[in-house]
């Protein structure tokens, strides 16, 4: 904690007044001093002002011979002159010992009645006598979500605090909506005050409150000791869920693959559909035996026993590839490429976990910052949007090192959704679907496209706009062959715009499970 004692407005302001009346009884007493060296020049002159005889002006004006015109002008002038020299004589000879005396005592009091009262200030509670306490509605939330933020601050000094001002910092992208972040009161010996206030968190990520800025005052206002408490409180934020919400609002009259196993594969098993008639095994039950088959074969002694065998219904294995590079980053401001990634990311997971499907998320960039193998586990989820949270664009993406580094650990064939801006190095990317796809992993590639994300269109003067559209139609173009070799893979790709994103995200998502 780092404390600093200044004067206040108010207590800088009086001693500023003090050193001016010290500094105006010096200025009087220096002009009293000119007034006793220009008496001893005038000699007379002022001997006569000074005796209340004035100054002798009556040569100055005309006879009564020559009254006219020019008689009243020098008249006049006259007069005017010596009003002002009396004017200045009689205030060299009033000023007097007392009235520089008075400023004098009147600047010392000034400064005395604010130094003194510093020893006062500084022996009672000062900032290490006070103690904050922030609680957090909830320590974990939504992007989007509100939190109530409360403050606790006690004085621990059995001296009271006449006036101390609050102030809890929080970070700026925060929205404040109800309250306010600081408080002025005063705190009593052991005396606890609170305040609270509510924020909305507009975006994910791990965010700290804090520190607290405090500004302890005298009663008289002359002193502050600043201080700042370094009470940090950390939050983490999840990515937004209101995509979800939605989902289920529209999936509530209709169940959305909510039964196991609802992505039919050619594997055999005790599923409903016909796939075949083979011999009996011991174990197998009696209800499929296909007696049918029995019956052809005649009256023979020792008839074979088929039974009937059925498709199984297994669920799909899914991994998440985001591209978490700095290019990533590209987009508005809380509306990147990365952030519609993301919520797309968790919506895919929840369309998946509601099915019963077992889903994987892999981060990479320079390397493979997250790896979450695939599982159905119930508490994946929060572990998933933990991960998301913490994402962050950075480096460049390193697709054959990641592929490498996935491949082991995915084991059987599963479904690769790849979300990647591709602006990277093409081969490199290729060599990657190569690398999955020799490890029969399917690959479905929702590539954000870098210019519907980065501009809006109806900002830019007529210009700008032409100027953009020639730069997006050679963007096309090079997207379309990488998407024509992407296709050599056995592979699918989509570009997505931040309109159309969520909507292609679940469509395709839907399409890749009828396919599985």
């Amino acid at each position: 904690m780092i404390s600093i004692t200044i004067f206040t407005r108010r207590g800088g302001s009086i001693v500023f007044l003090g050193f001016m009346s010290i500094a105006i009884a010096i200025g009087l007493a220096g002009y009293q001093s000119i007034s006793i060296l220009a008496d001893t020049f005038l000699g007379g002159l002022l001997d006569s002002a000074s005796e209340g005889g004035g100054l002798d002006f009556t040569d100055a004006y005309p006879s009564n011979d020559n009254l006219g015109a020019e008689a009243l002008g020098q008249i006049l002038g006259t007069t005017v002159i010596e009003t002002l020299v009396l004017m200045l004589f009689n205030a060299i000879v009033t000023i007097t010992n007392s009235l520089i005396f008075y400023f004098m005592i009147l600047g010392t009091m000034l400064i005395f009645s604010v130094v003194a009262g510093y020893p006062t200030f500084a022996a009672g509670a000062g900032p290490n006598s006070v103690k904050l306490k922030r609680i957090l509605g909830k320590q974990k939330a939504f992007a989007g979500d509100y939190l109530l933020v409360e403050v606790k601050v006690k004085n621990k000094s059995i001296n009271p605090i006449p006036v101390i001002e609050i102030y809890d910092a929080y970070p700026e992208v925060f929205e404040l909506i109800l309250g306010e972040n600081f408080i002025t009161t005063q705190l009593g010996p052991k005396q606890t005050v609170s305040y609270a206030y509510i924020v909305r968190i507009p975006v994910r990520g791990r965010f700290l409150i804090g520190p607290t800025k405090i500004i302890m005052h005298d009663r008289q206002g002359f002193f502050s000791d600043e201080a700042i408490l370094a009470e940090l409180t950390d939050i983490l934020v999840y990515p937004s869920y209101e995509d979800i919400k939605k989902l289920q609002m529209l999936g509530s009259k209709r169940q959305l693959g909510k039964l196991f196993g609802s992505h039919r594969t050619k594997i055999k098993g005790m599923g409903t559909d016909f796939f075949g008639i083979r011999e009996y095994q011991p174990g197998d039950p009696l209800k499929y035996v296909h007696w049918s088959s029995v019956a052809k074969q005649g009256a023979t002694e020792n008839p074979t026993l088929l039974v009937r065998e059925f498709e199984s219904e297994q669920n799909i294995r899914v991994l998440l590839l985001l591209d978490g590079s700095a290019s990533m980053g590209a987009g508005l401001p809380r509306n990147t490429k990365l952030e519609f990634a993301i919520r797309s990311c968790v919506m895919m997971a929840h369309l998946a976990m509601e099915s019963k499907d077992t889903i994987g998320l892999a981060v990479a960039g320079e390397d493979v910052r997250t790896w979450m193998e695939p599982t159905g586990s119930k508490t994946f989820l929060f572990r998933f949007l933990e991960e998301l949270a913490n994402v962050e664009p950075e480096g460049q993406m390193r697709w054959e090192e990641t592929a490498n580094f996935i491949v082991p650990r995915l084991g059987k064939a599963s479904y690769v959704i790849i979300i990647s801006d591709l602006e990277g190095n093409t081969d490199d990317f290729l060599e990657a679907l190569k690398i999955f796809r020799s490890h029969k992993h399917r690959i479905f590639v929702i590539s954000p496209f870098g210019p519907w994300f980065e501009t809006k269109t109806w900002d830019l003067s007529p210009t700008d706009r032409i100027i953009g559209e020639a730069i997006e139609e050679g963007l096309v173009s090079q997207r379309k062959e990488v998407f024509k070799m992407v296709t050599k893979f056995d592979a699918a790709a989509i570009s997505v715009g931040p309109d159309d994103i969520l909507a292609n995200v679940m469509a395709e998502f839907q399409k890749l499970k009828q396919r599985a």
